[in-house]
């Protein structure tokens, strides 16, 4: 009896180290990707960034619904990075008499989120669906709507899967935002590439400055609640954002160097030199993102020159939706592109 104890207390002990040694690698593995970056390394991420090849593939357009404003909302799929991936996109009833500005909505979430609702997760008192973005400027922009890889978008009873691993919802959800920007205006003339602003909250904030970042064809960004830093979301968040971050990693899905471009590539504090105009929305008590993240973008970016509006609230909330200064001021940053 005594050496049966002895023996299960020595495999109880192996085990255990076993599993200590793994998380202790784990650890070691994580922390050289969170490793802070050089300047040179940076530039070798954006530039490999920039000669991905997003042109339009194997586009479709499924559905075209008649708005109760008189615009009309079609929904669209492409392929991106061998996903099949839908978006949609609302074209204002004059649009064929000229050119318009466009406008990219890029929806929130962890990473965890499997689908939104078009007609809820816009919806505000400012401007009810289908009026997104209020006061007149619904009938004076195109509006961009891109699922993320592994979402479901949802339009009244409609349903569209979009494929992919929706935990990369940072570095992929910005390959497709910009994928499906492609297609839009590859597919509707009407859509003025020299006058484009995206608009994003919590993870579409950080969508939207890492889309800006990538792609200067964006004029203007609008930015709420948004984590900058993903070294500093994975601290405040280790177990779900290890998850994210990292699982690719660690069932050897993807490469050591993969993972570390893939991690770099999701942080827009990196990329501030290459912002257009910002405007930053944020609350002093953000109960999900400290407010520490925009203060650091606020001020790294005026630290070099850079133009940014910024706003700091005192609600406590995440997202100002129901705030109609919020939309007057979100309104007055994008009023210029039709003007």
């Amino acid at each position: 009896m005594n050496r049966l104890l002895v023996i299960l207390f020595t495999l109880s002990s192996l085990t255990c180290l076993g599993q200590e040694t793994k998380n202790n690698s784990e650890e070691i593995l994580i922390n050289k990707i969170l490793a802070d970056p050089s300047p040179r390394e940076i530039k070798k991420v954006l530039s490999g960034l920039r000669k991905q090849n997003l042109s339009p593939r194997n586009v479709t357009i499924h559905d075209s619904i008649a708005l109760s404003n008189a615009n009309t909302l079609y929904i669209l799929s492409h392929v991106v990075e061998g996903n099949k991936h839908y978006g949609a996109v609302i074209i204002p009833d004059h649009s064929k008499m000229k050119k318009m500005p466009v406008l990219i909505l890029a929806t929130g979430g962890d990473g965890m989120h499997t689908q939104f609702d078009i007609t809820q997760d816009f919806n505000h008192s400012a401007a009810q669906f289908p009026n997104l973005i209020g006061s007149d400027l619904d009938n004076e922009f195109i509006i961009v709507i891109p699922s993320f890889r592994g979402q479901q978008m949802i339009i009244g009873d409609k349903k569209y899967q979009s494929e992919g691993n929706v935990g990369d919802a940072f570095h992929g959800a910005t390959t497709d935002a910009i994928a499906f920007l492609n297609v839009t205006l590859a597919t509707f003339n009407q859509a003025d590439k020299e006058r484009i602003a995206i608009y994003g909250g919590s993870r579409g904030g950080t969508v939207a400055l890492l889309a800006s970042s990538r792609d200067k064809r964006i004029k203007r960004t609008i930015v709420v609640a948004a984590p900058t830093d993903m070294k500093a979301l994975y601290l405040l968040y280790p177990d779900q954002f290890k998850l994210l971050f990292f699982n690719d990693l660690l069932q050897g899905k993807i490469t050591e160097d993969e993972a570390r471009k893939k991690f770099i590539s999701s942080s827009p504090i990196y990329f501030i030199k290459e912002l257009p105009v910002v405007q930053l929305h944020h609350d002093k008590n953000d109960p999900f993102v400290p407010v520490e993240f925009a203060r650091r973008l606020t001020d790294n970016m005026s630290a070099i020159g850079k133009d940014i509006d910024n706003y700091f609230y005192d609600e406590g909330i995440h997202g100002f939706w129901n705030d109609e200064v919020f939309w007057k001021r979100v309104q007055h940053f994008i009023r210029p592109l039709i003007e």
